[in-house]
């Protein structure tokens, strides 16, 4: 492919003072006219290309153009890969890999060993671990948007599961938790906003172009915290579950008592957090408040009810 080539000549350059057409055309198994073709391309590009006759001639970028690799330490360019390494996990795009080719190129081959043990100390992966075929639609829809500065329209369930239109002007993709959201300008509330993705339904890129509004995107980071509203309470669970509840909660205080471990911990208020604490099974017991055992206990008898009728049917 013609672009691969040229990326790829372009990177060839920038590690290497200078490198003869001939050599160029070997490597990508193409003519030396088609070679030369490439070089008034990359020119035309906007990238300095000059050339020098002679045997010990050949192509090369202007050193004006180059980046000097000592501005980069280790640490920079371990820190860089990383970080590019968890951005192209959530969006497998061409632009981040050819990011992460140019950052390659500016690490000394001394260096290249040493820099791949270091960055793979640290592996940052935001993919789930079951393909989500919803979630990778909508991180390709809104980035795409955002860089084309265009309105998005979707349907939006709250909380009490009332859905609404919501036309948005897209800024931003954020990761918090364990989930995706969409950061905004609602043209319907007209102010910025923050949209969970597993509340979006239908969403639709328009044809209407807008213009960037100034954003300050501190305020909207706040209003996440807020999105479910929380109840604490407290649970004696047995040892089963101790390695799940301190993964999920990593800042609480787990204590003991008659041989069960006693912890308060944070949850969604409503029907999330009485779903959550009965995926824990019998193994865990609401201890308080009580209006959270009443809800449980309503639950699980609903529950049995729809299996005990199942049963007789």
């Amino acid at each position: 492919m013609k672009m691969n080539r040229l990326i790829s000549i372009i990177m060839m350059l920038l590690e290497r003072r200078t490198i003869s057409a001939a050599e160029l055309a070997r490597t990508f198994e193409v003519s030396k006219r088609t070679i030369y073709r490439d070089i008034e391309v990359i020119n035309e590009a906007g990238i300095p290309i000059i050339t020098f006759p002679g045997i010990n001639g050949g192509i090369s970028i202007m050193d004006e153009f180059k980046v000097d690799k000592r501005l980069f330490s280790e640490s920079d360019l371990t820190s860089l890969l990383i970080g590019l390494s968890g951005v192209h996990s959530a969006l497998d795009s061409e632009e981040t890999k050819q990011a992460m080719s140019k950052l390659k190129t500016l690490i000394p081959k001394e260096k290249q060993i040493e820099i791949d043990e270091l960055t793979n100390r640290i592996a940052i992966d935001l993919s789930p671990w079951q393909k989500d075929i919803m979630r990778e639609d909508y991180l390709q829809i809104i980035n795409s948007a955002i860089v084309e500065r265009k309105v998005l329209s979707f349907g939006y369930c709250n909380i009490k599961g009332d859905v609404s239109f919501r036309e948005v002007e897209p800024y931003r993709l954020l990761h918090k938790g364990n989930s995706w959201y969409l950061q905004g300008f609602c043209l319907l509330r007209q102010e910025m906003r923050t949209f969970r993705f597993s509340r979006i339904q239908e969403l639709i890129t328009s044809e209407q172009v807008f213009t960037p509004r100034d954003v300050d995107f501190s305020t909207l980071s706040k209003e996440i915290n807020y999105d479910i509203p929380q109840v604490k309470v407290k649970i004696r669970f047995d040892d089963m579950l101790k390695g799940q509840i301190s993964s999920y909660f990593s800042d609480i205080e787990i204590g003991s008592e008659n041989g069960k471990y006693i912890a308060t911990i944070p949850i969604p208020d409503g029907d999330i957090g009485i779903q959550f604490l009965l995926s824990l099974g019998e193994a865990c017991e609401c201890l308080e408040p009580q209006h959270v055992r009443d809800k449980l206990i309503q639950k699980a008898e609903a529950v049995l009810k729809v299996y005990k009728q199942s049963f007789k049917s």
